[in-house]
């Protein structure tokens, strides 16, 4: 087994938020951010996910490839998971340690702006923790992409941080905390509504203070999936179906 990874569509700008930079260290930085707990991190996202033997999932901002190489040992030999990330270095950093590891994954430079896969391909989208790493403007067109390649009845999932619902705790974490702390994932609710998606779930995930949202696309045409259980209730679910 192996992994690939495709270079040639490297943005020549670099957009807004893009983390290039950080592709030596990154693997240390979550490290600390999770305090050693990034194994745990990641089982919960795919634990929530709920991603089934055969399934086509991609990665929004795979950073150094660990959720999307989880999601491929999901996935199984049958299935495919695909790493996408704006910055090459990112890429480049995946494809190593999938190489590494022995985990037949690929890696795609590439913008959820302008998503390279054809209508209808996905099972599953996701983004951990870096959805508000770009543009508003960007994020939004995005959301419309991630809803054009994924297949009917597919999901689109996304895990980042909540703010406090205190006013005043909230400024609090929005000054002392920088970029990461100025949204609350739920804010997207609204939003991927405006875009098609159906049937949104807010559950607060069991780990560090965050969020996970899932909508689904349901389309009138196109291959369908297999519908999935809600949502695992767990400690502080808030759950808003629509």
């Amino acid at each position: 087994m192996g992994s690939s990874s495709n270079l040639a569509a490297a943005p020549r700008e670099k957009q807004e938020g893009q983390l290039g930079y950080m592709a030596r260290y990154y693997d240390v930085v979550v490290a600390f951010m999770t305090l050693g707990r990034e194994k745990t991190l990641r089982r919960v996202t795919l634990d929530l996910i709920q991603l089934e033997p055969g399934d086509r999932v991609l990665e929004i901002g795979c950073g150094t490839g660990t959720l999307t190489l989880g999601a491929k040992v999901r996935v199984g030999a049958s299935g495919e998971a695909t790493g996408m990330d704006i910055a090459p270095e990112m890429v480049e950093a995946a494809s190593r340690k999938a190489a590494r590891k022995g985990v037949d994954a690929s890696f795609q430079v590439g913008s959820i702006a302008k998503i390279p896969y054809p209508d209808s391909y996905f099972d599953a989208v996701m983004c951990s923790f870096m959805i508000f790493h770009m543009p508003d403007d960007v994020r939004r067109k995005g959301l419309a992409e991630v809803y054009r390649v994924l297949k009917s009845g597919g999901h689109l999932s996304i895990l980042d941080f909540g703010l406090p619902d205190k006013p005043w705790l909230r400024r609090f974490v929005q000054m002392h905390f920088g970029h990461m702390m100025q949204h609350d994932v739920r804010e997207l609710t609204p939003i991927l509504e405006e875009n098609s998606f159906s049937c949104v779930e807010v559950v607060k995930a069991d780990f560090m203070g965050t969020w996970f949202l899932r909508g689904t696309a349901k389309k009138v045409y196109g291959p369908a999936v297999p519908q999935s259980t809600s949502l695992p209730r767990i400690v502080g679910q808030d759950t808003l179906s629509r």
